[in-house]
C-alpha cells in the first residue's frame, strides 16, 4: 500500500521539478489574486508553449495491448503564467459577452483570432486554452461552432500556409474582417479520384483550377468569405503507393466560378450550403502545405475541429442536466418529491457521469495536442466526438422520458435545448463513418506491428507449433490476465478502476487479433464488427480519462474529489462489462451472433424493394 501511494506522489514531484511551475489544465473557478497577471504582461510578451518530443500513439497502441504509462497521469498542460493569462482573459470574455449583442461581442473580444499568431494580432492560444474559452462561448452554440471552425483554419494557415497567404489573410481573419469555413464533404463520390472535387495545376500560369461541388452545414446567416477546400490532384490510375492524392487550398468565396446556394433543413436556422466550383482559378500561393501533404493537414484540421465541437456539446449537456436538476428539486408528484424517485436519480446520475467522462476526454486530448510535438491524436479526437455526440442525442430526449409532453411546451426551456441538440448532432460527417475510421486506424496500426502473428493465425497448417502454443495460452477474452499492474499509476482508492481498465485493454488486444485472423484485409467490409471494435476503444478511452482525472483530483485535494473517485469506479465497472460483452461477440463471429441473420433479412428487403411481410390478420384460405 505504501509503495502504491508513494509512486504517484514521487512522479508528481518529478513533474513539478521538470516544469517548475505546474498548474491545473482547466482554469480554477476560485479567486486567484496572488496569480494575477501584471498589467505589463500583454499578448506580445506571451511565450511559446513548450512541447516535448512526440510519443507513440496512446489509443492505437492499446490495440496491441500496450500502454504508455507516462500518459496515464492526467495532464497539467498550463504552467502558472499561462494559467494566470487564461484566467484574466476569461474574465474579459465573460464581461464582454454579458454586455452587448453577441455578434458585436465576438468581434470586439477578438474571439476570431484566438489561435492566430501574435504578429498578426492573434492570441496564440493552445487547444486547451481554446477549449476553456469555448465553454464561455457555448451560450450561443451556433456562433461558437462558427468561431471554433474559423480559429482552427487560422491555426492551419499559420502552421502550413505560404508567406504570401499569411500576409494577405491572417490579420484580416484575426480581426474578424473576413470569416472562413471548411468545405470538405461531398454528396457523391468518384471512382477515378479520392474526392469528386479535382484540382489541376496549369504550369504556364502557375495557377490551380478547381472543379467540383462541396456540401457543408451552417447555422449562420452570413456566408463565409474564405473556404478551406480539399481536392484530389491525381487520378487513381496514376497513383503510386507513396503518392499523395489530396491537396488543401484556401479559396476566396468571391472568386469567379464559386457559387454558394442554401437549402433549409429540419432544425430551425440550420441550412445545407452547396458550394459549386466551376473552373475556379486559384493562385499557387493559396495551396496550404504541399501538393502531396493534404491528407496530413486534413487530419490535423479534423482532429482539432472534432475536439472543439465536443466542448460545445458537453456544455449543452451540462445545461440540460442543470435544468432537469432544478426542475426535479422544485417539482412535487402525487407520491412526494420528484427528486426522490429512484429512476429519476439514476438517469441524472448517469448523465452526470457521462459529462464527467466527456470533459475528461476533451482535456486529455487537447493536452496531448499541446504538450507533444506532432503527436498522433487522430483516434483520440475521433473517439471524443463520437462519445459526446452519441450521448448528446441520448440524453437530449431524457426530459421527454421523465416529464412527458410538457417537456416540449412553449414555456419549457427543454424545447430550445432539444432543438439545439439536434443541430449539434447533425454534423457534416456521420458517426458511423467516424466509428469505421477509429476501428480501421487501430487495426492498421496493430496489423503493421503484428503481421507475423496474424500470418501464422491465418495459415495454421504451415505453422503447427504456433497453433499448439495458442492452445496453451493462459489469457482469453472471457478470463484475461493482467499485464502491467496499472493500479500503481493511480491513487489506491482507484484500484478497482485500474483493474477493469487493464482487463479491458487485454480484451481489446485479443479481439483485434481475432478479427484480423478471421478476415484479413477483408475486414474493411465487416462493418458490424468494426463498429464493435470502435465501441470498445471508445469505452477504454473514457475509462482511462475518467480514472486519471479522479486520481489527480484526489491527490491534490480538489473539492468533491471523493465523489469523483466514487464516480470513476462506478463508470469503469459498468463500462468494463460492456467491453466484455462486445469482445465476446467479436470472438463468436458473424454466424454464432445474429450478424449474418440480419444480412439475410436485409437482402430479402432489397430484393422485394419494400417491407414484404404479410399483414398479421391476412388469411391464406
Amino acid at each position: 500500500m505504501l509503495k502504491r501511494t508513494c509512486i504517484p506522489f514521487t512522479r508528481s514531484l518529478v513533474r513539478l521539478q521538470r516544469f517548475r511551475y505546474s498548474f491545473s489544465t482547466v482554469a480554477s473557478q476560485e479567486s486567484q489574486t496572488s496569480d494575477a497577471v501584471p498589467d505589463s504582461i500583454n499578448d506580445l510578451s506571451k511565450p511559446v508553449h513548450v512541447r516535448l518530443p512526440n510519443r507513440s500513439p496512446f489509443m492505437k497502441s492499446m490495440f496491441l495491448g500496450t500502454v504508455d504509462t507516462e500518459l496515464l497521469t492526467f495532464p497539467e498542460s498550463l504552467n502558472r503564467e499561462e494559467q494566470s493569462r487564461l484566467t484574466k482573459h476569461t474574465q474579459q470574455v465573460k464581461e464582454g459577452l454579458k454586455h452587448g449583442g453577441t455578434e458585436a461581442s465576438f468581434n470586439s473580444l477578438e474571439l476570431l483570432g484566438l489561435q492566430g499568431p501574435l504578429e498578426y494580432a492573434g492570441k496564440q492560444f493552445t487547444e486547451t486554452e481554446l477549449a476553456y474559452i469555448s465553454e464561455l462561448m457555448s451560450e450561443d452554440r451556433a456562433k461558437a461552432l462558427v468561431t471554433l471552425e474559423h480559429n482552427t483554419i487560422v491555426k492551419i494557415i499559420s502552421q502550413h500556409g505560404t508567406d504570401a497567404l499569411k500576409e494577405e489573410y491572417l490579420r484580416k481573419m484575426c480581426s474578424g474582417e473576413v470569416t472562413a469555413a471548411s468545405a470538405l464533404y461531398e454528396v457523391t463520390s468518384s471512382r477515378q479520384t479520392m474526392f469528386g472535387t479535382v484540382a489541376n495545376l496549369d504550369f504556364a500560369n502557375q495557377k490551380w483550377t478547381l472543379h467540383g461541388t462541396k456540401v457543408l452545414l451552417r447555422n449562420d446567416t452570413r456566408d463565409p468569405d474564405l473556404l478551406l477546400v480539399v481536392a484530389s490532384t491525381k487520378n487513381m490510375s496514376q497513383m503510386n503507393k507513396e503518392d499523395g492524392t489530396v491537396a488543401v487550398f484556401l479559396v476566396d468565396a468571391h472568386t469567379d466560378g464559386v457559387k454558394i446556394s442554401h437549402a433549409g433543413i429540419g432544425s430551425k436556422g440550420l441550412s445545407r450550403v452547396t458550394v459549386d466550383f466551376n473552373h475556379v482559378e486559384v493562385p499557387e500561393s493559396s495551396l496550404i502545405g504541399t501538393e502531396s501533404g493534404g491528407a496530413e493537414i486534413l487530419m490535423k484540421f479534423l482532429s482539432a475541429a472534432r475536439v472543439q465541437s465536443s466542448v460545445v456539446r458537453v456544455s449543452l449537456l451540462k445545461k440540460i442536466l442543470n435544468s432537469l436538476t432544478d426542475f426535479c428539486i422544485n417539482t412535487k408528484t402525487s407520491t412526494g418529491e420528484m427528486m426522490d424517485i429512484e429512476i429519476v436519480r439514476e438517469q441524472l446520475a448517469r448523465m452526470a457521469s457521462v459529462i464527467y467522462a466527456a470533459e475528461s476526454m476533451i482535456y486529455m486530448t487537447t493536452s496531448l495536442m499541446d504538450d507533444f510535438d506532432s503527436q498522433d491524436v487522430e483516434m483520440e479526437a475521433a473517439i471524443t466526438k463520437v462519445f459526446s455526440a452519441d450521448n448528446l442525442l441520448k440524453f437530449a430526449t431524457l426530459p421527454l422520458q421523465l416529464l412527458g409532453p410538457q417537456a416540449l411546451a412553449a414555456a419549457s426551456p427543454f424545447e430550445a435545448l432539444f432543438d439545439d441538440a439536434m443541430k449539434l448532432f447533425t454534423g457534416d460527417e456521420s458517426l458511423d463513418s467516424v466509428n469505421f475510421f477509429i476501428a480501421l486506424t487501430g487495426l492498421q496500426y496493430a496489423g503493421m506491428q503484428s503481421y507475423e502473428t496474424i500470418k501464422k493465425d491465418r495459415n495454421p497448417a504451415m505453422y503447427p507449433s504456433h497453433v499448439l502454443s495458442k492452445l496453451f495460452e493462459k489469457t482469453s477474452i472471457e478470463s484475461p490476465k493482467k499485464f502491467a499492474n496499472l493500479e500503481q499509476f493511480f491513487h489506491p482508492s482507484l484500484d478497482p478502476a485500474a483493474l477493469w481498465i487493464e482487463l479491458s485493454i487485454v480484451r481489446l488486444k485479443l479481439a483485434t487479433e481475432c478479427v484480423l485472423s478471421r478476415h484479413g484485409i477483408e475486414v474493411v467490409d465487416r462493418h458490424i464488427e468494426l463498429g464493435r471494435l470502435a465501441q470498445i476503444a471508445g469505452h477504454i478511452y473514457a475509462m482511462v480519462a475518467t480514472a486519471s482525472r479522479a486520481s489527480r483530483s484526489y491527490c491534490i485535494g480538489l473539492r468533491h474529489a471523493d465523489q469523483e473517485v466514487h464516480l470513476a469506479n462506478m463508470l469503469c465497472r459498468e463500462t468494463s462489462e460492456k467491453v466484455r460483452l462486445l469482445a465476446i461477440e467479436l470472438e463468436k463471429g458473424p454466424y454464432i451472433t445474429s450478424d449474418d441473420d440480419y444480412n439475410v433479412v436485409a437482402r430479402n428487403l432489397f430484393r422485394e424493394k419494400r417491407y414484404f411481410f404479410e399483414h398479421p390478420i391476412t388469411k391464406n384460405f
